[in-house]
């Protein structure tokens, strides 16, 4: 899978963005065949958001958690986008 990092309204720490590309990486052990992950992080209003846009065969998924805390919107996010992941690849499953 391909992931692709972007921080919006300040600079992003190798760490925090290192953070962010493993716990994308769970969604690989769920489905393999996920094609490309972009991350976008914001930092507003002393708020971080997380989106995930995620590219799998037949469908395109997208997440967005907001918190106080980096690490924290990273996983909500993350958590989300897996429980999502695990739906479409059900769907996928089924037909």
């Amino acid at each position: 899978m391909n992931i692709e990092f972007t921080a919006r309204h300040f600079h992003a720490p190798d760490d925090i963005r290192e953070y962010a590309e493993e716990e994308v990486l769970k969604i690989n052990k769920v489905f393999d065949r996920a094609i490309n992950c972009h991350i976008i992080l914001e930092h507003d209003h002393n708020e971080y958001t997380t989106e995930l846009n995620l590219l799998m065969p037949q469908f395109s998924l997208n997440v967005k958690e907001t918190s106080i805390n980096v690490q924290e919107s990273i996983n909500r996010a993350v958590e989300k986008m897996l429980t999502r992941v695990k739906k479409a690849k059900d769907k996928m499953l089924s037909h």
